[in-house]
Protein backbone atom coordinates (compact mmCIF):
# COMPACT_ATOMS: atom_id res chain seq x y z
CA UNK A 1 0.00 0.00 0.00
CA UNK A 2 2.93 2.13 0.95
CA UNK A 3 4.17 2.08 -2.82
CA UNK A 4 0.64 3.36 -4.47
CA UNK A 5 0.62 6.13 -1.85
CA UNK A 6 3.46 6.86 -2.94
CA UNK A 7 2.79 6.73 -6.78
CA UNK A 8 -0.34 8.82 -6.04
CA UNK A 9 1.26 11.89 -4.04
CA UNK A 10 4.26 11.91 -7.70
CA UNK A 11 1.04 12.05 -10.02
CA UNK A 12 -0.29 14.62 -8.07
CA UNK A 13 2.98 16.38 -8.15
CA UNK A 14 3.25 16.31 -11.67
CA UNK A 15 -0.48 17.61 -12.13
CA UNK A 16 0.42 20.23 -9.98
CA UNK A 17 3.45 21.44 -12.08
CA UNK A 18 1.75 20.85 -15.09
CA UNK A 19 -1.13 23.33 -13.99
CA UNK A 20 1.43 25.58 -12.83
CA UNK A 21 3.70 25.75 -15.93
CA UNK A 22 0.02 26.50 -17.76
CA UNK A 23 -0.50 29.59 -15.81
CA UNK A 24 3.10 30.79 -16.35
CA UNK A 25 2.99 30.02 -19.57
CA UNK A 26 -0.45 32.16 -20.12
CA UNK A 27 0.63 34.95 -17.96
CA UNK A 28 3.97 35.13 -20.02
CA UNK A 29 1.87 35.07 -23.16
CA UNK A 30 -0.37 38.04 -21.68
CA UNK A 31 2.65 40.19 -20.77
CA UNK A 32 4.30 39.55 -24.16
CA UNK A 33 1.05 40.67 -25.90
CA UNK A 34 0.58 43.71 -23.51
CA UNK A 35 4.58 44.48 -24.62
CA UNK A 36 3.67 43.85 -28.43
CA UNK A 37 0.53 46.21 -27.98
CA UNK A 38 3.07 49.28 -26.07
CA UNK A 39 5.59 48.61 -28.95
CA UNK A 40 3.03 48.87 -31.58
CA UNK A 41 1.51 52.17 -30.02
CA UNK A 42 4.75 53.75 -29.54
CA UNK A 43 5.95 53.14 -33.53
CA UNK A 44 2.48 54.07 -34.79
CA UNK A 45 3.19 57.27 -32.93
CA UNK A 46 7.05 57.85 -34.10
CA UNK A 47 7.00 60.41 -36.79
CA UNK A 48 10.65 59.74 -37.58
CA UNK A 49 10.61 56.04 -38.44
CA UNK A 50 13.71 55.87 -40.61
CA UNK A 51 15.46 57.53 -37.69
CA UNK A 52 14.22 55.54 -35.02
CA UNK A 53 15.81 52.79 -37.22
CA UNK A 54 18.87 53.93 -37.36
CA UNK A 55 19.29 54.64 -34.26
CA UNK A 56 18.54 50.73 -33.68
CA UNK A 57 21.03 49.80 -36.47
CA UNK A 58 23.65 52.24 -34.78
CA UNK A 59 23.15 51.13 -31.29
CA UNK A 60 23.99 47.22 -32.37
CA UNK A 61 27.14 48.58 -34.08
CA UNK A 62 28.29 50.06 -30.91
CA UNK A 63 27.11 46.94 -29.04
CA UNK A 64 28.92 44.92 -31.11
CA UNK A 65 32.26 47.82 -31.17
CA UNK A 66 31.45 47.23 -26.98
CA UNK A 67 32.08 43.53 -27.47
CA UNK A 68 35.03 43.53 -29.42
CA UNK A 69 36.77 46.05 -27.35
CA UNK A 70 36.22 44.66 -23.90
CA UNK A 71 37.10 40.66 -25.66
CA UNK A 72 40.25 42.05 -26.92
CA UNK A 73 40.72 44.21 -22.95
CA UNK A 74 40.11 40.56 -21.36
CA UNK A 75 43.18 39.68 -23.22
CA UNK A 76 45.42 41.48 -21.55
CA UNK A 77 46.72 40.39 -18.46
CA UNK A 78 45.63 41.97 -14.87
CA UNK A 79 43.00 44.16 -16.41
CA UNK A 80 40.17 41.70 -16.00
CA UNK A 81 41.07 41.38 -12.03
CA UNK A 82 40.85 44.64 -11.87
CA UNK A 83 37.36 45.45 -13.99
CA UNK A 84 36.20 42.42 -11.29
CA UNK A 85 37.06 44.05 -8.44
CA UNK A 86 35.68 47.58 -9.54
CA UNK A 87 32.65 45.86 -10.77
CA UNK A 88 32.38 44.04 -6.78
CA UNK A 89 32.86 47.53 -5.15
CA UNK A 90 30.06 48.89 -7.21
CA UNK A 91 27.73 46.36 -6.75
CA UNK A 92 28.39 46.58 -3.56
CA UNK A 93 28.13 50.46 -2.96
CA UNK A 94 24.69 49.96 -4.81
CA UNK A 95 23.23 47.55 -2.97
CA UNK A 96 24.28 49.71 0.42
CA UNK A 97 22.90 52.82 -1.34
CA UNK A 98 19.80 51.57 -2.32
CA UNK A 99 18.74 48.46 -1.37
CA UNK A 100 20.11 47.72 2.23
CA UNK A 101 17.50 49.72 4.59
CA UNK A 102 13.83 49.44 4.10
CA UNK A 103 13.25 54.05 3.54
CA UNK A 104 16.55 53.77 0.27
CA UNK A 105 14.48 50.66 -0.84
CA UNK A 106 11.23 52.33 -1.09
CA UNK A 107 13.16 55.27 -2.13
CA UNK A 108 14.98 53.09 -5.18
CA UNK A 109 11.48 51.37 -6.24
CA UNK A 110 9.33 54.80 -6.22
CA UNK A 111 12.32 56.16 -8.36
CA UNK A 112 12.34 52.97 -10.54
CA UNK A 113 8.43 53.77 -11.45
CA UNK A 114 8.82 56.93 -12.13
CA UNK A 115 11.39 56.44 -14.65
CA UNK A 116 9.68 53.45 -16.04
CA UNK A 117 6.66 54.97 -16.22
CA UNK A 118 8.39 58.16 -18.17
CA UNK A 119 9.60 55.90 -20.34
CA UNK A 120 6.60 54.28 -21.16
Amino acid sequence: MGKQFKTSTVSVQKQTARVNATTRSDEVQDKLKEITGTLSEKWDDTEEKPAAVALGVFGLVGLIAADGVLHNIDGLPLIPNLFEFIGIVFSGFFIYQNLLFKPDRQAFKEKLSKTFDDIL
